[in-house]
């Protein structure tokens, strides 16, 4: 409601700006950890047992007991439970004695500096590959699954409109310059966005042990998750936030049950009025600190933009909500105080757009991102519904200045007296609008906040498929020309894929044979044979480690096994590429 026709103009060139920013790209940006590499490498076949499993991730990250598990072929975990960091943002975990020949699966559960849960899995090898138990997706969850999920998504948003409600109506309060009857309503709607931010941030933290970990609802109340989350910036800074609120409520309300009715209804002093703006900056520090603001490239400006990004929300769409309920109510907001929100609201929308293609800039980067991945999707749906508000705005503020220029309540002048009515139900419409449009942005802001950024092109878990196995039997018609081929694509996707094949004679044993050959084709597509460059490991044994299926469907594999110069065979096998 605080935008004319010629400032919609400006928005919309610092909208192509901000399109030119994101074609010119920027530094590499850090989002939501992702694994780089790993010792065993996916897909690597070593020869004998390693000692410990080693990860190494995009960015620090924080551990759990379960943060790394190593499945055994049957599916028994073998790791020792004590994951620990070796710097550099890598971290390893010990393994037991004595592992038998097989594949085995490493499942990783970590969170990432941005405070949101990453999970994964992949596959190595000892010895040969070998079926399996454990599918490579075992032991990796969705946190944004279940019940924990579910409700920790409602607190977070909970937190969020809270803390807009709050300041919103502290800032129409301000406006009122102690005058005024909305002034009790604007403090019930003040004291209504505190409870809601208090219990909502209470809620979050608590749940914050169980959506990490498990996922389950008894681990709600497990003390030792509770003090674990403690001790990290995602749950320490909540914890801050609770204080701070408990410790802007105390004075409030000494304030209002010791001071004269007049001194309560006193225009604001500097030093409340600082008091006010020191409280509200430490509250937004404490989302500022904990999410995406305070990870990647400079930060030491990101988190002072997205703390100016989150006030200047609170004043406009926090406002815009207050605001909205207040001219619902039979003794309305007085035209002095909806032209001064006009003011302010208008300041903060320049504040939102400077900060937001900043921080757009930070986690985009690119226009693909912007149409290739679940942020960029978003972040494109949050500023159709900011554009859309700034449009309505328009409107508002044209009915703004009509209620300004008509006579305040009961007019001498019956065309004056109707002018300002009709002002005020065109108003009350608009800003409903706005409000609901409002409410639609902070929902869009809350998924933004859990989703990896766009740079990261990842989302925020990655499982890979579970690895493909067969067996193959041939005969070259020659001596001991018998057997099986042992075959594991893995992961059996689309994309880079590691092969082991493992020859074994008719007892079992491995046959050392001269020469194996595997090739792929897809006849749907058109594509092939694809040569793979087999290499051989050991007696019998294989591999290699990055050969490329460059798409899903319906392939053929031929092996052609070669057992002396004269005898050889070739041997196909259908099978579905995901």
């Amino acid at each position: 409601m605080t935008v004319t026709v010629s400032r919609v103009r400006g928005l919309f060139t610092v909208l192509l700006a901000w399109l030119a920013l994101l074609a010119g790209g920027a530094t590499p940006a850090v989002a939501h950890a992702v694994l780089t590499t790993s010792t065993p490498a996916q897909g690597e076949v070593t020869v004998e047992p390693p000692s410990r499993v080693s990860l190494v991730f995009t960015e620090e990250v924080s551990l759990t007991p379960d943060a790394f598990r190593v499945l055994d072929p049957s599916g028994h975990r073998v790791d020792d439970a004590r994951p620990s960091p070796e710097g550099d943002a890598s971290y390893s975990v010990g393994l037991r004695d004595a592992l038998p020949r097989g594949t085995y699966t490493v499942a990783y559960q970590v969170v990432s500096a941005d405070s949101h849960p990453v999970a994964g899995a992949f596959t190595f090898s000892v010895g040969e590959p070998s079926a399996t138990t454990a599918s490579a997706a075992t032991g990796v969850r969705d946190p944004d699954t279940g019940l924990v999920g579910r409700a920790y998504a409602v607190a977070r948003f909970g937190a969020y409109l809270g803390m807009l409600l709050l300041t919103g109506a502290v800032t129409l309060l301000l406006l009122t310059r102690g005058q005024g009857p909305p002034l009790a309503f604007f403090r019930r709607c003040a004291a209504t966005g505190w409870a809601l931010a208090t219990g909502a941030t209470a809620l979050h933290l608590l749940l914050r042990g169980a959506y990490t970990g498990s996922g389950r609802v008894s681990d709600i109340a497990d003390p030792g998750l509770l003090a674990d989350a403690l001790a990290t910036k995602a749950g320490a800074l909540p914890a801050l936030r609770l204080v701070l609120l408990v410790g802007c409520a105390t004075p409030w309300l000494v304030r209002r049950a010791t001071a004269p009715r007049a001194v309560r209804r006193a225009v604001p002093t500097g030093a409340s009025l600082a008091g006010v703006a020191l409280a509200g900056v430490a509250l937004a520090w404490t989302w500022a600190g904990a999410e995406h603001a305070s990870t990647g490239p400079q930060p030491w400006l990101a988190m002072p933009a997205d703390v100016v990004h989150m006030l200047a929300a609170g004043v406009w769409v926090g406002g815009l909500l207050v605001l909205a309920a207040g001219l619902l109510r039979p003794g309305g907001v007085p035209a002095s105080t909806v032209v001064r929100f006009s003011s302010a609201a208008f300041a903060s929308v320049c504040l939102l757009v400077v900060t937001g293609l900043y921080q757009s800039w930070r986690q985009v980067g690119s226009p693909t991102a912007l149409l290739e991945t679940r942020y960029g999707r978003l972040l494109l749906l949050k500023v159709a519904g900011v554009a859309l508000l700034l449009a309505v705005g328009a409107l508002s503020r044209r009915w703004t200045g009509r209620l300004a220029a008509a006579p305040e309540g009961t007019s001498q002048d019956p065309s004056g007296a109707a002018s300002g009515k009709g002002a005020l139900r065109a108003l009350r419409r608009s800003v409903l609008v706005e409000a609901a449009l409002g409410l639609g942005i902070v929902v869009v802001t809350t998924a933004l906040t859990a989703t990896g950024p766009a740079r990261s092109g990842l989302p925020p878990t990655t499982a890979a498929s579970a690895p493909m196995s067969m067996t193959l039997a041939f005969d070259t018609g020659g001596p001991g020309g018998a057997g099986d081929v042992g075959v594991v694509v893995d992961p059996g996707a689309a994309g880079p894929n590691a092969l082991h094949l493992s020859v074994t004679g008719p007892d079992g044993d491995m046959l050392d044979v001269p020469e194996l050959k595997a090739a792929f084709t897809s006849p749907s597509a058109d594509i092939g044979p694809l040569v793979v460059p087999l290499r051989r490991v050991s007696e019998g044994h294989w591999t290699v480690a990055d050969f490329h299926l460059p798409a899903a469907g319906a392939w053929e594999m031929t092996l052609t096994v070669r057992t002396s110069d004269f005898d050889q065979t070739t041997v196909r096998r259908s099978l579905s590429i995901r």
